[in-house]
C-alpha cells in the first residue's frame, strides 16, 4: 500500500481508535474494586458471613445410587420394571438368557450327586454283608473249638479219675508186699502200665486242647484282619465316588444361579434404567435403584470453612437451608441437618460441582460433608436425585 506524504490513511486511523477505546476499557475494570463487581457471597468460595458458610451441593438417597448388574455375556429377555416403581427387597427385576442352561446345570448336578449316593450305599451294602458273612464264619469256627475243647475237658477228668484208681491199687499192692504179702511184679507191671498209660492219653489230650486253643487265637485273628482289608476296601471303594466334589460343585451352581437372579437387592424405587430387551450384559449396571425414604445432601464445603463447622458442631447439630432454582417454588427451602462430626469426611479433594457464574473458582479444594434432610424436605426432594443445590450452613 503506498500513502503519498501530507495525507491521513483512513483505514490507520480506525485502527487506531479502536485500540485505544478497547485499552480504555480494560483500564477501568482493572481499576474497580472487586467488592462493586462481587457483592454477594458466593457458594462454596468460603465467603460469606461469621455465623453462616455457603457451599454447593447435590441431592442424593441416604444410601447412595445402587446400581444393578447381570452377567456379562448374557442376554436380557426381559425387564418387568420401569423408572418410578417400587421395589421391595429380593423382588425380580427381570430374566436373563443364562437362566435356563444355569438351572440345566444344576439338575445335572443334582442328579450325579443322585448317583453318586445310589454308588455309595450300595458299597456300604456289601460290605455290611462280608461283615455279617465274617461273624457267622467267626462263630462257627470258635463255636466248634470249644465244643471240642469242652470234650478234651472231660477226657481228661476220666483219665484223671482211672489213673487215680491205678494209683490207689498200686500203693495198695505194694503195702501189702510191705507187710509180707506175696505179691509178684506181674501183678504189679499191669497197674503201673495203666499209671502210665493214662498219663500218656492226659498228656496227649492236654496238647491236643492247646493246639484247638492256638487254631482258635489264630482263626480269631484272621477274622479281625478279614475285616480291616473288607473296611479298607470299602472306604478306598467310597473316596472313588467323587461325592464331596459334586456337593462342591452343586453349591457353586446354586450361588451362580443366585447371582444370576435380577433381584432387587433393597427397598426402594427404580430411578433409572440403561438396558433393555435383547442387550447383550457388559460390565455396564443394567438399572439403578435408590432408597428415597431419606434423602441428603452431599455439601462440598470449602477447606477454609470447615473448621467452622466442626466448631459449631461441638455445641449442637447445624441447621442447612438448601436451595435450587430447579425446585420451582423461588422460595422453596429445604431444611437438613449435619447431625455430627462423622457426617464430615476427612479427605480433601478436588470440587466436582462448578458454580454456574464466570467468576467463580472452577478449581477448588473441598471436603464432603452430609446433611440430612428432614421429612417435608425428603418428599420435596425425591425427584430430584442428582440436582446441584446451594446449601447455606448456619452456626450459633
Amino acid at each position: 500500500m503506498f500513502v503519498r506524504t501530507g495525507q491521513v490513511n483512513p483505514l490507520l486511523l480506525l485502527s487506531v481508535v479502536a485500540n485505544l477505546a478497547l485499552a480504555g476499557a480494560v483500564g477501568y475494570l482493572m481499576l474497580q474494586p472487586k467488592a462493586t463487581i462481587d457483592s454477594n457471597p458466593r457458594a462454596g468460595t468460603g465467603e460469606g458471613a461469621d455465623k453462616e458458610v455457603n457451599a454447593l451441593g447435590r441431592i442424593q438417597p441416604a444410601g447412595g445410587l445402587i446400581s444393578v448388574y447381570g452377567i456379562p455375556g448374557d442376554q436380557i429377555t426381559a425387564l418387568t420394571v420401569k423408572v418410578g416403581d417400587s421395589l421391595a427387597p429380593a423382588q425380580r427385576l427381570g430374566t436373563l438368557s443364562g437362566e435356563k442352561s444355569r438351572a440345566l446345570s444344576l439338575e445335572t448336578l443334582q442328579a450325579q450327586i443322585g448317583e453318586a449316593e445310589s454308588l455309595r450305599k450300595a458299597i456300604e451294602a456289601s460290605r455290611d454283608a462280608k461283615l455279617a458273612d465274617l461273624e457267622a464264619e467267626a462263630k462257627q469256627a470258635t463255636a466248634g473249638i470249644e465244643q471240642d475243647a469242652k470234650a478234651i475237658d472231660a477226657k481228661v477228668l476220666a483219665v484223671e479219675a482211672q489213673k487215680t484208681r491205678y494209683d490207689n491199687d498200686l500203693r495198695r499192692l505194694r503195702s501189702a508186699r510191705g507187710e509180707g504179702v506175696k505179691v509178684s511184679q506181674q501183678e504189679l507191671d499191669p497197674v503201673i502200665a495203666a499209671i502210665a498209660t493214662a498219663e500218656a492219653e492226659k498228656a496227649v489230650a492236654l496238647a491236643t486242647k492247646e493246639k484247638m486253643l492256638i487254631q482258635k487265637e489264630q482263626s480269631v485273628e484272621s477274622i479281625k484282619a478279614k475285616k480291616a482289608a473288607l473296611r479298607a476296601e470299602t472306604e478306598r471303594g467310597l473316596a472313588q465316588v467323587p461325592y464331596a466334589s459334586l456337593q462342591a460343585a452343586l453349591q457353586l451352581a446354586m450361588q451362580k444361579i443366585k447371582d444370576g437372579e435380577l433381584l432387587a437387592p433393597t427397598v426402594g424405587r427404580v430411578v433409572r434404567v440403561l438396558g433393555k430387551t435383547g442387550d447383550t450384559i457388559t460390565t455396564l449396571p443394567l438399572l439403578q435403584i435408590a432408597d428415597t425414604r431419606k434423602m441428603t445432601v452431599i455439601a462440598e464445603v470449602y477447606e477454609t470453612d470447615v473448621g467452622r463447622i466442626r466448631g459449631w458442631l461441638k455445641n449442637e447439630p447445624v441447621s442447612v437451608e438448601v436451595s435450587a432454582r430447579a425446585l420451582g417454588d423461588k422460595k422453596l427451602i429445604l431444611n437438613g441437618t449435619v447431625s455430627s462430626p462423622d457426617k464430615i469426611a476427612p479427605l480433601i479433594s478436588k470440587n466436582v460441582l462448578t458454580p454456574l457464574g464466570p467468576r467463580e473458582d472452577a478449581d477448588r479444594r473441598v471436603v464432603e460433608v452430609e446433611v440430612e434432610l428432614d421429612g417435608t424436605a425428603t418428599e420435596a426432594a425425591q425427584n430430584f436425585i442428582g440436582l446441584q443445590v446451594t446449601a447455606k450452613f448456619k452456626g450459633k
